[in-house]
């Protein structure tokens, strides 16, 4: 019994030794254990520029044209009262952590500033951003057909989730938030869901899907408002489904090429042929790329001469779609389609993320504001970004079009 037990401890130690190894990385100048604490604020800054460096990913190609936009680049001094006091951008940037920021007014870029290290070539976690992503290709499904309706229960696409709850709900109210599963999205709680789905999914690289079907629903779906990043992941599943093509080929194929981007990367659950992509966050994209998705929405879906979104899609995500998703008041979020809708400021909606990352579109203003942070924590509960992103649209000039045509 003893010769067989000598094999099998030497083997768990070694499997042990291995694991401990990974998880610290001797040797490397970043190592998981490191990106789950990001405890000093200069190793998140420059993490959050390359987590793909970090964990498995895969590539976003190159538009066969990179659109570049137009630039009229102002310095960017403005100043609104927060919390009973008059506040900077300059003052923002340092609580926040800002790492870098770019504005758009009519197609043309008229404020760009790095902070620290960062600079335009960088490539910038995008966290929950990248859930208005899924719910654009998501719309981009529909209208082609390869999804018949927001009406479809997921499980018609997404195989994996046959039997589920989640599989059960509908698309649209995966892109509501409003699935009724029971899912603890508090990022402070370490035994949350959302931690579990970071650990299972960045540390172990397990399934994605095995780690986020088996939850259940504690109450109808469409009743209420709940943000949970396991409705997104499911989404993702999906569009695969729907297109029997990965996530990061169905994003190349309708925006990446269409929109012209310059490049980057969408992390993935492990490496090889099996891995999927974590739609419910990571993209790893240059402020400029996160602008056009932006300006898309600002122009209505229309990009150059082509039509790329659904008529009448970008008025839908800036619509709340039932009273529970209305905005509040003491600055309350609102939330449509995987979009955030700032209160008191109607007509405008964003993409945002963890640790304050924004893509802030304005239609009738024709702005777009995109912000990346290494933030602390969530910026939800108390929107700063909502007085800070008004300021900023109260000193855009009035019309950059001639600027622009004379760019382009």
């Amino acid at each position: 019994m003893k010769k067989l037990l000598l094999p099998a401890f030497a083997l768990l130690c070694a499997g042990v030794i291995a694991a401990a190894f990974w998880y610290v990385r001797p040797g490397s100048e970043f190592s998981p254990r490191e990106v789950i604490a990001m405890v000093n604020i200069e190793d998140r800054r420059e993490v959050f520029r390359r987590m793909e460096t970090v964990y498995p990913s895969r590539e976003v190609e190159p538009g066969e044209f990179v659109t570049t936009f137009p630039r009229a680049v102002t310095p960017l001094s403005v100043s609104y009262e927060w919390d009973g006091a008059e506040r900077t951008f300059e003052d923002y940037a340092a609580r926040r952590n800002v790492q870098g920021i770019l504005v758009l007014k009519d197609g043309v870029v008229v404020h760009e500033r790095y902070f620290g290290e960062a600079d335009a070539e960088d490539r910038f976690t995008s966290w929950s951003v990248a859930k208005s992503y899924i719910s654009t290709l998501t719309a981009i499904a529909v209208e082609e057909g390869v999804i018949e309706s927001f009406e479809d229960k997921a499980s018609r696409y997404a195989k994996d989730y046959a039997g589920t709850d989640f599989g059960d709900t509908s698309i649209r109210h995966l892109l509501w938030m409003s699935s009724g599963i029971d899912f603890d999205e508090n990022y402070e709680n370490p035994k949350s869901d959302i931690r579990k789905l970071f650990v299972d999914t960045f540390l172990w690289n397990k399934d994605v899907d095995d780690v986020v079907r088996a939850h259940r629903r504690n109450r109808p779906a469409g009743q209420d408002l709940d943000y949970i990043s396991s409705n997104t992941q499911v989404l993702a599943g999906v569009l695969r489904g729907a297109y029997d093509m990965s996530l990061i080929e169905i994003f190349n194929e309708k925006l990446a090429q269409p929109l012209g981007y310059s490049g980057g990367s969408w992390l993935t659950d492990r490496q090889g042929i099996a891995a999927k992509e974590l739609g419910y966050c990571c993209l790893q994209l240059t402020l400029e790329d996160y602008a056009k998705l932006g300006q898309l929405y600002v122009q209505d879906g229309v990009f150059g001469e082509e039509r790329i979104l659904p008529a009448g899609w970008v008025d839908m995500v800036r619509t709340p779609p039932q009273a529970s998703h209305e905005p509040g008041g003491d600055g309350q979020l609102g939330y449509s389609y995987q979009f955030w809708l700032p209160g008191g400021d109607e007509g405008s909606f964003t993409m945002q993320g963890y640790n304050g990352q924004f893509v802030h579109m304005d239609p009738d203003l024709g702005a777009v504001i995109v912000m990346v942070s290494a933030d602390r924590g969530p910026v939800v509960e108390k929107p700063e970004f909502v007085q800070l992103f008004r300021a900023i649209k109260n000193q855009l000039p009035d019309d950059m079009t001639r600027v622009r045509r004379a760019g382009l």
